[in-house]
């Protein structure tokens, strides 16, 4: 044996003796290797109740949240209830169940477990499911990035990977609650907002969305449906703070923003919107009724939950169908044009100081004049009275019962400015100068009757 092969036997004996030096720092010298750590493997699916124990380091304090599934997906029980994120619960249930240990320490030979970490009343995941659970006990790191763990009370240790410890101990656990603001699945019957002295009210009858206040009108079922959209899927930007104690600090004593939902089945949801979080920007706070926590908002969720009224008001001029309609009667100071359905025809009366005429009216005159009335939409909405000395003409719509379903005053601004149409409810609906609209009688050709 040559000088370099002794040379290169001493490095190697040198670098084992090393490693194995270091290697036992995170166990005593019997261990036993292993691969999970649970002898029956946890149904992740199953489990309906997760449980985590906290201690602070600093006060010695326990904080301990629970979590419970029910029919409507995971709530958070402890310490007061609120629907969670289903998604973050389960991710600690996999954590769990997927636990594997890369030491174990058999009961013929006890490791000093306080000296790891884990005292009986320390940290705590417990998992429940029908007919079955786990405790397991949470201990220290160790340098690797692992952590110590027991099964049970008195049941063996392992050193295993961090996931579990870092879901367990390290997440902010408030941010494992649903950020939803309205997080109830039933359908929406109702909804009011305040703000302020302003007061907005929506209800829907049916499939159909009427504004009770401020004024009682049709709503827009376009612009309707994207409110609703919106406070069905909207979340907050953030937790502030648990269980305040002075509201008035957050603007939430007596709060300016106030909605409230009412859903098909019943259920109320109520936020209240206080004041500003910020020197700059329009954050706001918020308080969902029922959970003890201060919210944050920020200027999207703002402007998404806090419409303009004239956003969502109908923009027609009549919510009546255009195939409902048998006939309709144009006054104005030139005197009345009446329009009865004959099939695919229309009839044309025509009275004014020269007498009545009757016979066949232009169909495509009626029908630009029914898709004015019935489906072009307003390029503005007001709301404000009707400039009654601006009026130009009235239309009533007829069913073909022969009542009227609806009327329709229209008025212009002075020198062929805009039209403005309105039913009744005082809103405005505003259309461009050059719409021409069929309502003066020079406006109409009576033809020749070719009734039989």
């Amino acid at each position: 044996m040559n000088a370099r092969a002794v040379i290169t036997i001493w490095i190697v004996a040198v670098v084992a003796s090393i490693i194995a030096m270091i290697v036992p720092r995170d166990a005593p010298a019997s261990v036993e290797a292993a691969a999970s750590i649970h002898d029956v493997a946890i149904p992740v699916d199953d489990v309906d109740r997760v449980s985590i124990r906290r201690i602070d380091e600093d006060t010695s304090t326990v904080d301990v949240h629970e979590f419970e599934r029910g029919p409507d997906g995971w709530r958070q029980t402890l310490p007061f209830e609120v629907r969670a994120d289903g998604f973050a619960v389960r991710q600690l249930v996999v954590a769990a169940a997927d636990l594997r240990a890369t030491r174990r320490w058999s009961s013929e030979d006890p490791i000093d477990v306080f000296r790891v970490g884990l005292a009986p009343d320390g940290d705590q995941v417990t998992l429940d499911w029908p007919g079955g659970g786990v405790r397991i006990d949470l201990g220290d790191r160790t340098v690797a990035g692992r952590g110590w763990i027991r099964l049970g009370a008195d049941g063996p240790v392992f050193v295993v990977d961090g996931d579990l410890h870092e879901r367990a101990l390290d997440d902010d656990l408030r941010n494992w609650r649903s950020r939803r603001l309205f997080p109830s699945d039933a359908e929406f019957g109702r909804v009011e907002v305040r703000n302020g002295p302003v007061e907005l009210s929506l209800e829907r009858t049916g499939r159909i969305w009427s504004m009770l206040e401020p004024i009682e009108s049709r709503s827009d079922p376009a612009a309707v449906e994207r409110f609703l959209g919106v406070l069905g899927r909207i979340e907050h930007d953030g937790f502030v703070v648990d269980d305040p104690d002075d509201l008035s600090r957050f603007g939430l004593e007596s709060p300016p923003v106030t909605i409230e939902v009412r859903r098909a089945d019943g259920t109320v949801e109520r936020i209240m919107i206080g004041g500003p979080s910020g020197l700059v920007g329009r954050e706001r706070f918020a308080l969902v009724e029922g959970v003890p926590s201060v919210l944050r908002l920020d200027e999207a969720a703002i402007a998404g939950l806090l419409p303009a009224v004239e956003d969502l008001l109908a923009t027609t001029g009549t919510g009546v169908r255009r195939g409902d309609v048998r006939r309709l009667v144009i006054g104005s100071s030139d005197g009345q044009i009446a329009l009865d359905r004959r099939l695919d025809r229309w009839r044309i009366t025509v009275t004014d100081d020269a007498g009545t005429r009757e016979g066949e009216a232009d169909p495509r005159l009626v029908e630009r004049l029914l898709d004015l009335l019935t489906e072009t939409r307003a390029t503005e909405v007001r709301v404000q009275d009707y400039p009654t000395s601006l009026e130009v003409a009235t239309v009533v719509l007829h069913g073909f019962d022969g009542s009227p379903m609806d009327s329709v005053r229209i008025a212009r601004e002075r020198n062929a400015g805009r039209w403005a149409f309105e039913n009744g409810d005082g809103v405005l609906r505003l259309h461009p100068p050059n719409t021409e609209i069929p309502l003066r009688i020079e406006d109409w050709t009576v033809f020749e009757s070719q009734d039989p």
